[in-house]
């Protein structure tokens, strides 16, 4: 939607993906889409610093910058801007709207727009999670992810009284909640969590720390040493991104427990990877639509046709009438 009027554009395979993104992480910097959906041929060293959302050459010519403005012109996204940092994008009502009416949203409501203190927090703990599920290929996904999807306690209560970690790594052996820890927090902070973490996470399961500032590891691991906190295992963000996520985490009983990336995991992300192009003809976001074909995997956008619009006095959700999708992507 434009100035309250729902303008036409073209919905591809490429724009799906980057709101999919959006939707699932929350927000995200330039460099991190390019990371995840459009850089080619780099090895899992230059990959790790896009997700890690670095500069790159090209930032503001690429294709990437070019379907991420493409998406903010329709108002599918959003631009966040905060201090000392670069753009950051949200998905909108709109998107997930878009989203919902392809049936790809998994979520029920995006993610709002982060307090300055807690956006280099999330962009991190974003990293972090990028590293994980798309370089190891291990199944994870981020608390607000959890609140939203779980409708228990953790939606009604808040995180103080139910904390959930910033992480969460599923294994049915040995489940792993990943803490991201930019600064130091008190002694009573850390035994309060930690006893809820003993009283509530199954048997098997241990607390990953990736530690940010300095003497972090050190610290951590003092403090589980006097709380007796045989589960807490500690590293250090530099350890980290050095190793591509497979770096040892250290108890202080000096166990160790890494993360290994999966023997299936493909080599490329899980997103279909298409070139951007602008679109050859137009659609109504919200209105029924669906693929006139298979989707031609090698290139953008999906060939998509109109169908007839609802009656305008059919009851609907949106002012564009109930949208469907048929068919389905991959």
């Amino acid at each position: 939607m434009r100035d309250g009027k729902w303008v036409e554009a073209e919905i591809g395979i490429r724009t799906l993906n980057i709101l999919r993104a959006l939707e699932r992480w929350g927000i995200m910097g330039l460099a991190q889409v390019e990371g995840l959906l459009f850089a080619k041929g780099l090895d899992e060293g230059e990959r790790m610093c896009l997700l890690f959302n670095s500069k790159f050459q090209g930032e503001y010519s690429g294709a990437s910058y070019k379907a991420v403005k493409y998406l903010e012109d329709l108002g599918l996204i959003g631009v966040q801007r905060y201090i000392n940092m670069p753009k950051l994008y949200n998905l909108t009502e709109d998107g997930r709207r878009v989203l919902k009416d392809a049936g790809l949203s998994k979520l029920d409501e995006i993610r709002g727009p982060l307090a300055d203190s807690l956006v280099k927090h999330e962009i991190l703990t974003n990293g972090i999670g990028l590293a994980i599920s798309e370089l190891l290929g291990l199944p994870v996904s981020t608390d607000f992810e959890r609140q939203v999807m779980s409708r228990g306690a953790a939606g009604n209560h808040a995180r103080d009284s139910f904390p959930l970690p910033d992480l969460w790594i599923t294994d049915h052996e040995q489940p792993k909640a990943i803490e991201v820890e930019r600064t130091q927090k008190s002694a009573a902070r850390y035994r309060k969590l930690w006893e809820f973490y003993r009283n509530n996470l199954p048997r098997t399961a241990v607390v990953l720390y990736i530690s940010s500032f300095p003497n972090g590891p050190r610290l951590l691991l003092s403090r589980a040493r006097k709380l007796m906190a045989d589960f807490i295992y500690v590293s250090s963000i530099e350890d980290f991104q050095k190793s591509m996520g497979t770096c040892p985490f250290v108890g202080y009983l000096g166990g160790e427990i890494r993360l290994e990336k999966r023997l299936d995991h493909p080599q490329f992300p899980h997103y279909q990877r298409v070139p951007f192009a602008p679109p050859r003809q137009s659609i109504r976001i919200g209105e029924l639509i669906r693929p006139a074909s298979q989707p031609d995997q090698s290139a953008a956008p999906l060939e998509m046709r109109k169908l007839p619009r609802p009656h305008p006095l059919t009851p609907s959700p949106s002012p564009e009438g109930k949208a469907a999708f048929r068919g389905g992507l991959q």
